[in-house]
């Protein structure tokens, strides 16, 4: 009786936040949806993506166009391969992604928002009233698929769901910017 009451204890307190707080990267495909506040999708797009604590993100995107995002916390660097353009610029804290909060730890992600969390499921609302976001929604789903819902100011949604490879962690050599021609 006790070991089921530990038990159910570990997985009452394992939710989906420290499920990811755990974590110290992951990568696999993602595909993204820009919607409306009447619910009509604005934009697709799909691709690849990585992510490693504490603070470097890949973003691949391969449709519509081809397109290359590295952050490592401090710097962002954009690569387009249709236009043939590099974009380098610093990443300030008002313009911080929702993509952060999923390399955030358990006490960052408890002092910037108010989370109620639900199982395989967590909403933060911004304790930051200037906040480009009033809304995330982040939930585990089977097989390793995580879905993210940023909602801005406006009522727009963005809509991530990242699809984890387990067997291919990332490493830190996937994030720096490759060699280009232009």
């Amino acid at each position: 009786m006790g070991c089921c009451g530990v038990l159910m204890s570990m997985a009452l307190r394992a939710d989906v936040l420290e499920a990811l707080a755990e974590r110290e990267g992951m990568a696999g495909q993602f595909a993204q949806e820009i919607i409306s506040p009447d619910g009509e999708v604005l934009e697709r797009s799909s691709g690849y993506f990585g992510l490693l604590r504490p603070h470097f993100l890949r973003w691949e995107i391969l449709t519509p166009d081809r397109q290359l995002l590295l952050a490592d916390g401090n710097r962002l660097t954009q690569i387009d391969w249709d236009l043939e353009v590099v974009v380098e610029r610093p990443i300030s804290e008002a313009s911080s992604s929702p993509f952060q909060w999923l390399l955030a730890s358990r006490a960052a992600l408890d002092s910037a928002f108010e989370i109620s969390v639900s199982g395989d499921e967590a909403t933060l609302i911004p304790r930051d009233l200037q906040s480009l976001y009033q809304r995330l929604e982040i939930a585990r789903m089977p097989e390793a698929v995580w879905r993210l819902d940023a909602e801005d100011r406006g009522g727009q949604i963005l809509r991530v769901v990242l699809r984890e490879d387990t067997d291919n962690p990332p490493q830190a050599a996937d994030f720096v910017a490759p060699p280009t021609a232009f």
